[in-house]
């Protein structure tokens, strides 16, 4: 009974040395954008602009059917792997937005959008690219 009776007032104690401290870290917190990007920057996190976010359910719509691939004219004359082909380029950010450093370099993009224009989903491939290079450009912490 005493080791419980011990524990309530221990944890009292700590609750209210926490509402003490709350009006100081009020106080002094600054601004919370800087400090949410200087805990996830270092992390290799990138949060994502609102104009990105808007557009990212239309980013995950990809079926794999390959017409991109098809199209690029970029693609066509720079021979490439599988994985540097536009459709598993639309694929992984789409699984791995989280860690941008996992995407690895793009594709050859120009931005023409001829890929966009084939995609039987509407997938917009040229501006998931610049997102893409966004997120996987080398950050200050």
């Amino acid at each position: 009974m005493r080791g419980r009776a011990f524990a309530w007032a221990n944890l009292a104690y700590r609750f209210l040395l926490h509402l003490a401290r709350m009006p100081l870290r009020l106080i002094r917190r600054g601004n919370d954008a800087d400090r949410f990007l200087n805990a996830v920057v270092p992390e290799g996190t990138v949060p994502l602009t609102a104009d990105e976010r808007a557009e990212f359910p239309d980013f995950m719509t990809c079926v794999h059917c390959g017409l991109c691939a098809l199209a690029c004219p970029a693609l066509r004359d720079a021979p490439a792997d599988a994985w540097a082909e536009p459709w598993t380029f639309v694929v992984g950010p789409s699984r791995s937005i989280h860690q941008p450093d996992l995407l690895g370099a793009p594709p050859p993009c120009t931005r023409c959008g001829a890929c966009a224009l084939v995609c039987p989903t509407g997938v917009p491939i040229p501006r998931l690219a610049a997102m893409a290079e966004r997120l996987a450009r080398p950050r200050a912490p």
